[in-house]
């Protein structure tokens, strides 16, 4: 029966998010500049007059609201190396906003407000803590990370924000973090070998979202990766991306109880949905399969049923997604 509640509720995310990209085709079909009759044109051009081209105002703007909205089905959840809930139906909605606050062409190319939301919800195979009482308890995390997003010389992107952890179904405690980020466009300097290379800190500012093996002392996480990828037919209907994301997680001060938190490799394979009408937006479908190799102290209080002194420290995960973005 959960898993039913689940499937429901991914399909009704999915209609949602069809009519309002519906919603705004038929608003942009509707509110289209309509081009002057031709024979206006025509009798200027016989008046010895310039025929001008169409004002910018004319033309479609840009919107200052961009994002993407999904969701993801997989077997098995691993927040940055460490497993959170395995073996059964785990369904991860998400909304990605992205107000652009400044455009220019100085150092600094573009800025933006961001508002990422991710919604984990699962028909849980662990127990909750004794004080839990939420009626919520399929809903096992819901994050938001309100922050900004800086464009730097066209190729570096830098990030920050507070990236907040919540469980309403009473699994952990509310965590605030300060995290940064930083990726870089290195696509003209490698062509199709680009790495696409990116850097993550964060620091906990209230709460742990590691394992908080030092009491009350904050920690600190870093991460550093990879993912280059390749488009094979790129000029077909459906054209096929292949990308392999890398990383490796490091922590201080007991985020992880060790330095090395994990190493994960794997693959991407991402196809259009050319067959949806543009006007419900451009969708894409990912299939995703991931090797974890996390450190002793993670696996071992994390995943370790037969408690080892080690637990299970090789894990793979494969998932499923389809989203839109506008």
């Amino acid at each position: 029966m959960k898993t039913i509640k689940l499937i429901t509720s991914v399909a009704l995310f999915a209609v949602v998010a069809f009519l309002r990209n519906s919603a705004s085709g038929q608003d942009a079909v509707t509110n289209a500049p309509a081009s002057k009759p031709a024979t206006e044109e025509a009798k200027k051009a016989e008046d010895g007059k310039k025929v001008e081209e169409p004002k910018a105002e004319e033309e479609e703007k840009k919107s200052w609201i961009s994002g993407s909205v999904g969701t993801a089905v997989t077997n098995e959840y691993i927040f940055i190396g460490l497993v959170q809930d395995k073996d059964t139906v785990i369904v991860q909605p998400y909304v990605n906003l992205s107000f652009s606050l400044y455009e220019g062409e100085g150092a600094i190319n573009a800025v933006s407000f961001e508002l990422p939301l991710w919604w984990s919800i699962h028909d849980i195979n662990k127990p909750r803590p004794l004080n839990g009482s939420s009626s919520l308890k399929d809903w096992f995390e819901f994050d938001v990370s309100p922050g900004f997003s800086f464009t730097i010389a066209k190729k570096w992107t830098f990030t920050i924000s507070d990236y907040i952890y919540t469980s309403p179904g009473d699994y952990f405690d509310t965590s605030h973090n300060l995290n940064l980020g930083l990726t870089y466009d290195d696509s003209d300097l490698l062509g199709a070998f680009a790495l696409n290379p990116h850097f993550y800190f964060l620091q906990e500012l209230d709460g742990h979202s590691g394992l908080g093996t030092q009491g009350d002392t904050l920690s600190q996480y870093y991460e550093i990766g990879i993912a280059p990828s390749h488009t094979f037919a790129e000029k077909s209907t459906y054209p096929v991306t292949l990308s392999f994301p890398t990383a490796a997680g490091f922590g201080t001060n007991g985020y992880y109880g060790q330095g090395f938190g994990y190493f994960n490799t794997g693959a991407t394979v991402s196809v259009p949905l050319a067959f949806i009408p543009s006007a419900y937006g451009t969708w894409t479908s990912s299939l995703t399969g991931q090797y974890w190799r996390l450190g002793t102290d993670p696996a071992r209080f994390t995943d370790n049923p037969n408690n080892t002194s080690t637990g299970r420290r090789d894990q793979v995960v494969v998932s499923w997604s389809i989203g839109t973005e506008f």
